[in-house]
């Protein structure tokens, strides 16, 4: 039976082969005749799971303000030529803060893109179902709304941060404001939910609470078919390695770490952390990390990721713990978690005992867990007296993405949700 037509709206172009890519992982296996992507950057997309797409440009959306006449949406192709232009990633990649959110929700607001291109997409693209993520911006939460109002297609939500509760963001009149908006318009999309998904058991306890739904928890899947766990012997040093971001306080985690070392490594070098960011370290970075056995390595590639993971022994998963940043991950789930649990590795989850991932961590016993910077002191002793428990987190880590995150079961998840929605509303 060919599958029920899905169009998913979001924000970025599907691109193989990147980091962002949770959304092709769980539609590729899915009928590429009956899946279409509507999304709001203006870059091209370049994916083999999907070739219907249409985009309504954000710069185009803003130049419609004075020129009412430009054209803001339009259907493309997939493109050799995929992503954002530089200009393009210069704006979203610069850090933004609760005032430039708001302005631009206004471009949006004032800005033209109820067009008659959008409304015949929709009406012979005439999908089955609405995949609609769940995002932290209005405007996305006003576009979905619109198209299933526009459509009258059952909606699917898939929530997978904290979009919703005033705990993650800051307390200024900005923030809080652009919160309030957000959450009026999330309300409406929720009501119009005949399914939600979300991506942790913590998220789920917390929306099913809060929504009054029986949602479902949906990660990205890995299939460990050609991937069976190896048993290594742990490395003389006790070879650590963190894979990420420096941002939102992690480096101060990570230097908590390199001041335990300089205990640990007193008399000999027994543990070694190299850190590979693609963020540009301060010189208080620097010299908070290039210390005690700790150093910062640089910048690396997918494959070269792949490559440093495979010859660690621990690997690293941070979050911050300074009250300023601790909540900012609180019901997120990292897609690098799972990349980590398919390596086989022993995991040192560092993180407040709120957030998600470490509620998982601790729900399934797959990490080494430390939730204050007493415990990271703890903890890595533990690992230093004993490397067994080294060994013996590795075969736990394995474990937990086996039994939860295995590509085929995500993929009946999924498929199971789409088609028992489309058959209650036909």
């Amino acid at each position: 039976m060919k599958d029920p037509k899905v169009l998913v709206v979001g924000i970025n172009p599907w691109i193989d082969n990147t980091g962002i890519n949770t959304l092709i992982n769980f539609f590729d296996g899915w009928d590429k005749d009956s899946l279409a992507h509507l999304y709001t950057r203006s870059g091209m997309p370049n994916t083999k799971i999907c070739d219907r797409f249409f985009r309504i440009s954000e710069p185009k959306v803003l130049k419609s303000i004075l020129k009412r006449g430009i054209k803001t949406g339009e259907s493309v192709p997939n493109s050799d030529n995929a992503g954002q232009s530089a200009d393009e990633n210069k704006i979203y990649k610069k850090k933004r803060g609760s005032f430039t959110a708001l302005c631009r929700e206004a471009v949006w607001l004032l800005g033209k893109w109820k067009t008659k291109e959008l409304d015949s997409f929709l009406t012979e693209y005439d999908a089955d179902v609405l995949f609609f993520p769940v995002y932290s911006n209005v405007y996305m939460c006003r576009l979905q709304n619109y198209i299933a109002k526009k459509t009258n297609k059952p909606v699917i939500l898939y929530s997978s941060d904290d979009n919703y509760s005033y705990k993650c963001i800051a307390k200024d009149p900005f923030s809080l404001l652009h919160r309030f908006w957000l959450r009026q318009q999330e309300k409406k999309l929720f009501k119009r939910a005949d399914k939600v998904m979300v991506i942790t058991p913590k998220q789920k306890e917390e929306y099913d609470r809060i929504f009054g739904v029986d949602s479902v928890v949906l990660t990205k899947g890995v299939d460990f078919s050609n991937c069976p766990f190896v048993q290594r012997p742990v490395a003389d040093p006790v070879r650590i390695v963190y894979t990420g971001k420096l941002i939102i306080g992690r480096w101060k985690t990570l230097a908590a770490i390199a001041d335990v070392l300089g205990e640990i490594n007193k008399e000999r070098c027994r543990f070694a952390l190299d850190i590979y960011t693609t963020d540009e370290p301060t010189g208080e970075q620097r010299a908070a990390l290039n210390r005690n056995g700790s150093q910062i390595k640089g910048a690396l590639t997918l494959s070269e990721v792949q490559n440093v993971q495979a010859q660690a022994d621990i690997l690293v998963f941070v979050e911050s713990l300074e009250k300023k940043y601790k909540n900012a991950a609180r019901l997120s789930f990292s897609t690098k978690i799972t990349d980590y649990l398919k390596s086989g590795k022993c995991i040192l989850a560092i993180g407040d005992k709120d957030i998600a991932p470490i509620d998982y961590f601790v729900r399934y016993d797959s990490a080494v867990t430390a939730t204050s910077y007493l415990e990271i002191k703890e903890k890595l002793k533990m690992l230093a007296d004993d490397t067994s428990i080294i060994s013996e987190y590795s075969q736990k880590a394995y474990a937990c993405g086996k039994d939860h995150h295995d590509k085929a079961e995500i993929d009946r998840i999924l498929r199971t949700v789409i088609m028992t929605v489309v058959r209650k509303n036909r």
